[in-house]
């Protein structure tokens, strides 16, 4: 008897220290990176600390003990709003045939596979965007060449025909190549520019576009990514696969500071990201990109601020992005204003680049 009791109360002391944590880690995107740099690092472990959570309020539930499972219900419900953010449920399609729609796509493609595109060996990412349908498209990590054995912008303009309106933003630029941020568009694009920060390799573009009359902005953006080499990302895969502590000192070592500086250098980005969204206030607004960072952190909360996430709202499940080295979360993201309505947010599974394209239908309302 005495060991049963024992067995349940630790069970309980765990469960509350559980439901504690996942209070902390649903709402720590709200301390900057650079104030409690422990805080992004709780974000990464949402996903976790919640399905744990969850199991124990299943268990609760098959011991009929009411007052615990009353107890993590409501801890439960108090995170549900992050939760339904991280990983929403919209199963009921809307139908669209009677709607004036926008189809979004967004899509880190990873220098195109660094694949070159010909009529005897198309490259896939070039093939997917222009088989879309996408009205806007917003490219990150766009690459091209000065060589015409490699790929060129005059190839991919030449395949992507269907948009006759175009502004690619190098943001490397090398002997033979260059490299940053690229809008596609079916729709005139009045103006274009970057917005200021510092970043050797990352960077945000802002451009206008008339849609059949109506100004919508759009915010293409690349945030601060974990510049984590190929050793690095083989070291996390290492670990994950043995599960000992040899490996994951090592792994600790490899790429703390450069998670942590990442982190700092994002939350400042997204700060100046969402300063020039504020000056847009009341138009029409579309901000998509890679962000590097999850639904719970610090930097998507502040350039998200009173936009609308198009896959919290009309997506299902984790709707992953990133797709390698055990890494599976959403960093790439759609935003909308609130005068517009997202309906059917999907991301595609393409293994090419190491991100998944992500699009949606946007409604000018």
């Amino acid at each position: 008897m005495k060991k049963n009791n024992y067995i349940k109360s630790t069970i309980t002391t765990l469960n509350m220290l559980c439901g504690i944590l996942l209070i902390i880690v649903s709402f720590s995107d709200s301390v900057s990176p650079n104030q409690i740099l422990f805080f992004p690092f709780l974000g990464l472990l949402f996903p976790f600390v919640f399905i744990i959570h969850f199991c124990f309020l299943i268990y609760w539930l098959i011991v009929r003990n009411r007052f615990m499972f009353f107890i993590i219900f409501c801890s439960l419900l108090l995170c549900w709003k992050p939760a339904s953010n991280y990983f929403p449920i919209h199963p009921v399609t809307v139908d669209l045939s009677n709607k004036n729609v926008l189809k979004v796509l967004t899509y880190n493609v990873m220098a195109f596979g660094y694949q070159d595109h010909t009529v005897a060996k198309p490259n896939p990412i070039i093939q997917y965007i222009a088989g879309s349908d996408a009205d806007i498209v917003c490219l990150q990590e766009y690459m091209v060449s000065s060589f015409p054995n490699y790929l060129t912008q005059e190839k991919v303009d030449r395949a992507l025909y269907m948009y006759p309106y175009h502004v690619t933003v190098p943001f490397v630029r090398k002997n033979s190549f260059t490299i940053g941020l690229a809008i596609y568009s079916k729709y005139p694009i009045k103006s274009s520019r970057k917005i200021r920060y510092d970043s050797s390799f990352n960077g945000s573009t802002l451009h206008e576009l008339d849609i059949n009359g109506e100004k919508l902005f759009v915010v293409n953006n690349h945030l601060e990514s974990f510049k984590l080499t190929m050793e690095d990302r083989t070291k996390y895969e290492e670990f994950f696969k043995n599960f000992n502590m040899e490996s994951f000192d090592d792994l600790k070592d490899a790429i703390q500071k450069k998670i942590s500086t990442a982190f700092q250098i994002r939350a400042e980005q997204a700060e100046i990201v969402a300063e020039e969204i504020e000056k847009l206030k009341g138009d029409y607004l579309l901000v998509c990109g890679d962000f590097n960072d999850t639904p719970i952190s610090y930097a998507y909360r502040i350039v998200r601020g009173p936009l609308i996430d198009a896959f919290a709202t009309s997506g299902n499940g984790l709707g992953i992005t990133y797709n390698q080295n055990y890494y599976w979360l959403r960093i790439d993201h759609i935003l909308h204003s609130p005068n517009m309505q997202a309906y059917h947010a999907k991301v595609d599974t393409i293994s090419i680049s190491d991100h998944y394209p992500m699009w949606c239908y946007l409604e000018m309302k």
